[in-house]
């Protein structure tokens, strides 16, 4: 990571790295990703389930439906980025594709991993002028996302709080802690930010940022990304389970992805990870 990243995440508790796809790898993704939404629900991919919902259509491992998907979860711009986070041990967990539409979309509500998940399970910190981050996920997109259009917001700096989100209450019944993201007119509280990224940009999030997503409110034109999650290698969700993949994908990534997606132990180091990664 250079010394502007590390300085933002640490800031903010995210990244929005802009222009990280060249033009032809972003249109084979989004050629890849109409041929996957044409295709018949019987007829895709071994392993890739098609959801319906909130407005949404998602692709569960849609990131492995076409080798310009996949090659994004170890991309060269990310790469540092995710070895860095990591200290060099990282480990792909899983990905999907999501195209966000307008009809009968529901808000995803602001939450993050520490109440999601347990404030146990999740870490942030410095030190030696490295970051150590053991959740996070990186959003790559397809479409362009404008102010107004509604997305992805995020709470800057909570990914360091020491203090468990306040309950809602009467004192703050639509405010930062609850704001009320399932309305697209209303202004969002000061201290909150709708990413706005063009297509070919990605976002490296914190699952410890409060984060929740306003409805999607272009009529015309939907919201197409890949959320590809990463832990450390030594945190691993997987229960016994060498990767957390169904067989039928497993076989189809390319050895370098396996390898990535792989639960080691603490201190190993993967072959994908080169001297200058994990600084």
């Amino acid at each position: 990571m250079t010394e502007k990243q590390k300085y933002l995440f640490d800031l903010t508790g995210y990244l929005h790295l802009e222009n990280v796809l060249a033009t032809d790898e972003l249109s084979k993704a989004q050629k890849a990703i109409d041929r996957l939404l044409e295709m018949p629900s019987d007829k895709l991919p071994p392993g890739i389930g098609r959801g319906n919902g909130n407005g949404d259509t998602s692709f569960s491992n849609g990131f492995s439906a076409d080798k310009s998907l996949e090659s994004l979860t170890w991309h060269p711009v990310t790469r540092p980025i995710i070895s860095g986070l990591t200290r060099g041990q990282p480990r792909f967990n899983r990905g999907s594709l999501i195209v966000n539409q307008h009809h009968n979309q529901k808000m995803t509500p602001l939450h993050c991993a520490r109440e999601d998940c347990g404030w146990q399970t999740r870490r942030y910190g410095v030190k030696d002028g490295h970051i150590h981050c053991n959740d996070f996920i990186c959003f790559f997109y397809f479409t362009d996302v404008k102010p107004g259009d509604g997305g992805v917001v995020v709470l800057p700096g909570s990914h360091k709080s020491e203090f468990e989100r306040p309950q809602k209450s009467h004192i703050d019944p639509d405010g930062i802690f609850f704001q009320n993201l399932e309305d697209p007119d209303q202004p969002l509280h000061p201290a909150l930010v709708n990413i706005t990224p063009k297509a070919g940009d990605v976002i490296v999030l914190s699952e410890l940022v409060v984060h929740g997503v306003r409805i999607w409110k272009p009529t015309d034109r939907d919201r197409r990304f890949l959320i590809l999650r990463y832990t450390t290698q030594y945190f691993s969700d997987v229960r016994g389970r060498k990767h957390p993949f169904p067989e039928e994908v497993w076989e189809r990534l390319s050895p370098e992805i396996q390898e990535l997606s792989e639960a080691a132990s603490y201190g190993h180091t993967k072959s994908i990870i080169s001297p200058d990664l994990g600084q």
